[in-house]
């Protein structure tokens, strides 16, 4: 009988440790390969036996002390498969999400979320601390994590539950329409959500005599739609209005560096009529960023700097090569346009199978003090290029482009540039890369 009683209590003990993911910390996957193209040093952080991204390369991956570099996973947890059912009416089984971060330092990796219900996670500017939005039964609520708290915690193997380390914010009220993505101010005192809404019968009308209307061989993969952007206050959960859309309102981002600034686009899934916009908080300002002409492909903006917003022009097809190509930047002050360079198209001639060659820069990025931009390429390579004289560094080889994109970014010091990479799977799984720049000039 006794020893009957031991196995049981030894079962469950088991199984509840089997169970447990929220904290759990495992070994490092670091190790470092050189790229047989370019002889530089790549440090894979994560293994290639996992399917892991980083956050969208426009979101901030760094805790606020530099220590600990965020990334999400649907392979690493113990989840269970979760079956939903999309509006068509047909059946979808997936996985849930879960973030986690990497120990620079130690390069151990830890859970910080576990549940079916995580929406977004966001890290905070000034301290070390998240913001989670969640799904919880009909309503949309916000959260903020203490991740001092919580990496201590882990650190002496004595994690509480969830609720020991989040703070509830408030609900999304439902009258101010459905949120989707946010980002957050700053100074940490405010989240600017994009939302979809019902508007007008007059909005409609008008939404669809404005829509972008592309040319036979361009994508509109995301149809308008009324939205807008709303701001929570992320102390008392008050949520205000910011301003009204008639477009699809998408990659919202705020300023790092400036309070009340913000910058989002209207999404087609591909190209539009005017893609880029800026507004201010307090919805004082609302104009377009950079007016576009019927040549201009503008893609994939990035808010990296005070003063400077990084995009694409794209050059991926003959029509649009009958003028300049590739990273630009817009200063926010003076609208003042730069163009920081295109890759050398005969150097990224191995792309994608299947897919045209040469086609130049997809996504970009620039670090803080805008010394360097970085961008990856259809052909699934990455380059780095110095703002200030126009050199460009061929950095990574062969990332595939596959199951999702390099999205290269910098790390806050801007000695790094961080992305990820099918390289070694064949375009099967993403593994988390990093490639020290303190030595480019």
């Amino acid at each position: 009988m006794r020893k009957t009683f031991l196995a049981i209590t030894l079962f469950l003990a088991f199984s509840k440790a089997a169970l447990a993911q929220f904290g759990n910390c495992t070994a490092s996957e670091m190790q470092t390969y050189v790229d047989s193209a370019t002889g530089n040093t790549i440090t894979m952080l994560t293994d290639t036996m996992k399917n892991d991204r980083f956050l969208y390369q426009t979101d901030p991956m760094w805790t606020a002390d530099g220590k600990y570099l965020l990334f999400r996973s649907s392979s690493r947890g113990n989840d269970k498969e979760v079956e939903s059912t999309l509006p068509n009416g047909e059946k979808r089984k997936w996985k849930p999400t879960q973030i986690y971060f990497i120990e620079m330092a130690t390069g151990k990796i830890i859970q910080a979320t576990e549940g079916p219900n995580l929406g977004s996670a966001y890290l905070a500017n000034k301290t070390n601390r998240m913001f989670i939005s969640r799904k919880e039964k009909e309503n949309w609520n916000m959260y903020v994590m203490d991740l001092d708290k919580f990496f201590a915690d882990v650190k002496q193997g004595k994690v509480g539950k969830p609720s020991v380390y989040e703070t509830f914010i408030g609900t999304f009220p439902t009258e101010m329409g459905r949120p989707g993505g946010y980002a957050v101010d700053c100074n940490d005192d405010y989240a600017y959500i994009t939302v979809e809404r019902e508007g007008t019968e007059e909005e409609k009308e008008r939404m669809m005599k404005n829509a972008f209307l592309p040319e036979s061989n361009q994508p509109v993969k995301i149809k308008p739609s009324l939205c807008g952007i709303r701001k929570m206050n992320l102390t008392t959960g008050e949520v205000t209005k910011v301003v009204d859309t008639e477009f699809k309102t998408g990659h919202i981002q705020a300023s790092r560096f400036t309070p009340g600034e913000i910058v989002f686009c209207n999404e087609t899934g591909g190209d539009a009529h005017q893609r880029m916009w800026f507004c201010t908080a307090d919805g004082t300002v609302f104009k377009p960023l950079y007016k576009e002409t019927p040549l201009d492909w503008v893609t994939h903006e990035t808010f990296a700097s005070k003063d400077y917003v990084y995009f694409n022009i794209l050059g991926f097809q003959p029509r649009l090569r009958k003028q300049a190509s590739g990273i630009v930047r817009i200063n926010l002050r003076t609208d003042d346009v730069e163009l920081i360079g295109q890759v050398e198209l005969e150097k990224d001639r191995q792309a994608i199978d299947g897919q045209l060659v040469g086609r130049g820069f997809w996504h970009c990025n620039a670090s803080r003090d805008n010394k360097w931009a970085a961008g990856d390429t259809f052909g699934g390579n990455v380059w780095l290029i110095n703002v200030q004289t126009g050199e460009r560094h061929w950095l990574v080889s062969d990332t595939k482009m596959k199951p999702d994109h390099a999205h290269p970014s910098f790390s806050p010091d801007g000695t790094k540039v961080l992305f990820q990479s099918g390289h070694f799977t064949n375009g099967k799984r993403l593994n988390l890369m990093m490639v020290d720049i303190s030595s480019f000039k």
